[in-house]
């Protein structure tokens, strides 16, 4: 995050939080942290990701999948911040850290300050270091356009700064310079790049950028379309490892029942020994203690048999026997047990992984479904446009659907003014476009189960997942919607059921 925009959003998220009280801390992905503060006047989700050329802070209504079991870190955090109420707002603005005051804790009084720090982490201080709210100085201009690596000594003096001073009139660039360093930036800027991906906001314009009055605006208006897929790419990372895990662990039983299977095969060879013994045991009574014979089996015809000299010809070929007899109860066990790995290995292989791994490029023809999805009942199907389309099969699962596996800025489908199954179009991230096409054909499916799915047309509605509410002693299924986005009129088609359907 470039300096300068931090100066401006710590200008706006300091007053914004201070005297907030930190009701939930959550990590949706390592690295990131979702604080849910009790403030009305504040968005419900503040998402914190430190990285020092891309890091994003911003507030959302959108709240993102969390894992079921919290991370060690979280918890610790959750233990020590969590309850307690946040103060006077301090800013360390060129080293990108925005601190804030906590009232006081029984159990952890030590830790005074909460730190974000976006070239860091979130982190709880004993105090801040002298001089952390002090104002940094500015160079002449002349240095500041001379100086190849000024950024150094000079962390506000950024790349991105010399390049928009660069590309003015020199005594326009004098007069930004100037403004830009007493704080007096008008407004935010977010640009795209070649494949439409948002650009890190910054107070100064680029060329065809977005324009934002505060920065606030603009941070949402990079986090959301930029973070959101990381998201969801991570969510299902710790299942990619346990698949890992499991196909390693699956593939050294194999190799190991390999070598048991092959010192099986080598028993059931001293089968043929033991009967070329019992076939020719007179003529071993006067063997001695040699090591081996050579005998004719009646079917093998020539065998050599190692003997133990310890042991007479019968001790041998009773050990030959037993040998024998174990491969003969191995080989089922061995065999029971390949198979129970095989079919193992099959399940591991057939977890589904995330649905696109690049929200940048255009969705993939695949009906991928994160992990919240296992085990739900739904038909799934993708448009023309690549979107994936997810309906419940049953009651249940139109509840389901809802309550534990849409993301918040997904789109929820109904048909208007009667029952029909719930239907949900999975989007990236939540300032993500859906076609007018795959609307349409999402409504298509909805329609068709439903009570409209013999009329010539049917009007179907569609609300962002978070406006769908479930209400406490209402059927499964039934839902209060607090705000629509629109509606589709369309017509029933059973076509499309077997053009959009995907298995999964």
């Amino acid at each position: 995050m470039e300096a300068n925009f931090f100066r401006r959003l710590a200008a706006e998220l300091g007053p914004a939080l201070e005297g907030s009280r930190i009701d939930k801390i959550f990590g949706p992905a390592p690295g990131v942290w979702n604080l849910r503060f009790h403030a009305r006047q504040l968005p419900k989700n503040m998402l914190f990701r430190p990285a020092r050329s891309a890091g994003h802070l911003f507030f959302t209504d959108n709240k993102p999948a969390n894992p079921q079991d919290a991370p060690a870190d979280v918890m610790w955090m959750r233990k020590r911040l969590q309850g307690r109420r946040m103060l006077e707002h301090h800013v360390d603005w060129p080293e990108l850290r925005l601190a804030f005051s906590l009232t006081p804790s029984r159990e952890f009084s030590e830790y005074t300050h909460v730190v974000f720090d976006m070239h860091g982490k979130l982190q709880l201080s004993r105090g801040l270091p002298e001089g952390f709210d002090s104002q940094p100085e500015w160079p002449a201009f002349e240095d500041v356009m001379g100086e190849k690596e000024i950024w150094r000594d000079y962390p506000h003096i950024s790349p991105p700064l010399r390049r928009y001073l660069r590309g003015l009139p020199e005594d326009e660039a004098h007069a930004q310079y100037a403004r830009i360093a007493l704080g007096e930036t008008d407004a935010c800027y977010v640009a795209r790049g070649k494949d439409d991906t948002p650009k890190p906001p910054l107070p100064w314009p680029t060329g065809d950028d977005l324009r934002f009055e505060t920065a606030l605006e603009a941070a949402a208006a990079y986090g959301e379309p930029t973070l959101f897929p990381i998201l969801e790419r991570t969510e299902n990372k710790d299942l990619q490892q346990r698949k890992k895990s499991a196909r390693r662990r699956i593939r050294r039983a194999l190799a190991k029942l390999d070598q048991e299977q092959a010192r099986l095969e080598q028993f059931r060879q001293d089968r043929i020994k033991a009967e070329a013994m019992q076939a020719e045991l007179y003529r071993l009574q006067d063997i001695g203690d040699a090591e081996s014979v050579e005998l004719n089996h009646p079917e093998h015809g020539a065998v050599i048999v190692e003997l133990n000299p310890h042991l007479t010809p019968s001790e041998n070929m009773e050990r030959y026997f037993k040998l024998a007899g174990k491969a003969d109860r191995g080989f089922p066990h061995v065999e029971a047990r390949r198979k129970m790995l095989l079919d193992e290995m099959e399940r591991v292989e057939s977890e589904h992984l995330p649905e696109r791994e690049q929200s940048t490029e255009k969705p993939k023809q695949v009906a991928r479904l994160p992990k919240r999805y296992k085990g739900l009942a739904v038909h799934v199907f993708v448009t023309n446009d690549g979107f994936t389309v997810v309906r419940g099969k049953n009651k249940k699962a139109n509840h389901d659907i809802i309550s534990k596996a849409a993301s918040t800025f997904d789109y929820w489908f109904h048909v208007a003014d009667g029952p029909s199954s719930h239907v949900i179009l999975r989007r990236d991230h939540p300032g993500q476009e859906v076609p007018e096409t795959s609307l349409r054909q999402a409504a298509t499916l909805c329609a068709n189960k439903s009570w409209r799915k013999d009329d010539s047309r049917a009007d179907v509605m569609y609300a962002l997942v978070k406006d769908v509410r479930k209400v406490k002693g209402f059927a499964h299924g039934q839902v209060v919607v607090d705000d629509t986005v629109g509606v589709v009129r369309t017509e029933p088609d059973s076509n499309i059921e077997k053009q959009l359907r995907k298995e999964v």
